[in-house]
């Protein structure tokens, strides 16, 4: 390859140049997700209001209103552990591992200053998201002028924070806090990424395979002191599992509910199902529509040749994996955690789509080896 090509408008294009049989490869395989995931797509099945044990609270239906009464019961001077516990109970919700029980952090900031004023705070948070990807994609070496439009969907994906409905549940603010480390992330100084997703782990525990994976790049890069401090996380997410356990034992018994387990099976349609149910997709679009759209901002995502975009990359296919293999299909709430990101693939995805194009129509000559300039 010539020299300079790492320079060119398309340098930051992984895709740019790529074999034929590569790009014929990629894109089946793109072919492939997005018809098993239409073909598969389901939609959410709606819940039955005249279900007696459905839980209900001011409005609000389901898990809202689970968190909305333990808040509820807080505010009026119970415990968390009181208040969670009972409530689970009269909605005949799991107890049962522990981890059934979300983490007190959350509930116990919202009691403290109210649901108005943590929807404004996580409301502040989002916007804070949105300019921080902005910045970061108009100032990254490379990236072509339009990136800075991938606060679009930025926007659309984080706007939920602006709901008090939907700031209760967990997964929301814990997915918006990884789009905002994202964003922060550099190698050379993890530190405030790092004070963001240790903040995202005390709300979620679900939030660790991020941290594992900067820890990761974080050993790949011999950086032993921001190593150690992720192992440091880590150990400290623990410890607050052990307290949390002990503290839901302490207040649950044999007899409460267990949960039914964590490994659905429900293959890439889970995955779809969950991001068109935690987006903005399902106020407007059919399940399949996500099942088009998912799999061209991976595509994006992909081609974008940087060590954010690896990352990045790597979060929603981990993720994806999890909803895929261990997710139950009501354990939807899940896609918020990769939501607010995902589709800033999409702003790549044109490029990517193109450049596939382009090594398909690269002549061959007799040989069967590859034409172009750029190749010596």
């Amino acid at each position: 390859m010539r020299a300079d090509t790492l320079s060119s408008p398309a340098s930051w294009n992984r895709f740019a140049g790529i074999s034929r049989p590569v790009a014929v490869l990629l894109l089946a395989l793109l072919a492939g997700l997005m018809l098993l995931g239409a073909l598969r797509s389901h939609a959410p099945v709606p819940p039955d209001l005249s279900e007696p044990r459905l839980v209900k609270a001011e409005g609000m239906i389901g898990d809202h209103a689970l968190y909305l009464k333990t808040l509820r019961a807080m505010e009026h001077g119970d415990p968390y552990y009181a208040a969670v516990v009972a409530v689970h109970r009269e909605a005949s919700y799991p107890l049962r591992p522990f981890v059934a029980v979300r983490l007190p952090t959350l509930a116990v900031a919202t009691a403290a200053i109210g649901l108005p004023a943590m929807t404004l705070l996580a409301s502040l948070l989002g916007l804070a998201v949105i300019l921080a990807w902005r910045r970061r994609l108009m100032n990254e070496a490379g990236l072509p002028a339009y990136a800075r439009f991938a606060a679009l969907p930025i926007a659309l994906s984080v706007g939920q924070v602006a709901s008090g409905q939907w700031v209760l549940i967990h997964e929301t603010l814990a997915g918006v806090l990884v789009a905002l480390a994202l964003a922060l992330y550099r190698p050379a100084r993890p530190w405030a990424a790092m004070a963001v997703i240790a903040l995202a782990l005390a709300i979620r525990e679900t939030v660790l395979p991020v941290a594992m994976l900067l820890g990761l790049f974080a050993l790949i890069d011999r950086d032993w002191r921001a190593a150690a401090a992720w192992v440091g996380v880590g150990i400290a997410l623990a410890v607050a599992l052990a307290f949390h356990a002990a503290a839901v034992a302490a207040a649950t018994n044999a007899a409460d509910v267990a949960s039914p387990g964590w490994f659905g099976l429900g293959g890439w349609s889970n995955y779809i199902a969950f991001i068109h149910q935690t987006s903005v997709l399902r106020f407007f679009a059919p399940p399949w529509v996500a099942a088009i759209l998912a799999p061209l901002a991976l595509l994006g995502w992909a081609a974008w040749r940087s060590r954010l975009g690896t990352i990045g990359l790597g979060v929603q296919l981990i993720y994806a994996a999890l909803f895929a293999l261990f997710a139950r299909p009501d354990n939807d709430y899940w896609g918020m955690l990769v939501v607010p990101t995902l589709f800033i693939g999409l702003i790549f995805a044109p490029a990517a789509l193109a450049a596939l194009g382009r090594a398909l129509a690269s002549p061959l000559p007799p040989g069967g080896r590859l034409v172009t300039e750029d190749l010596p």
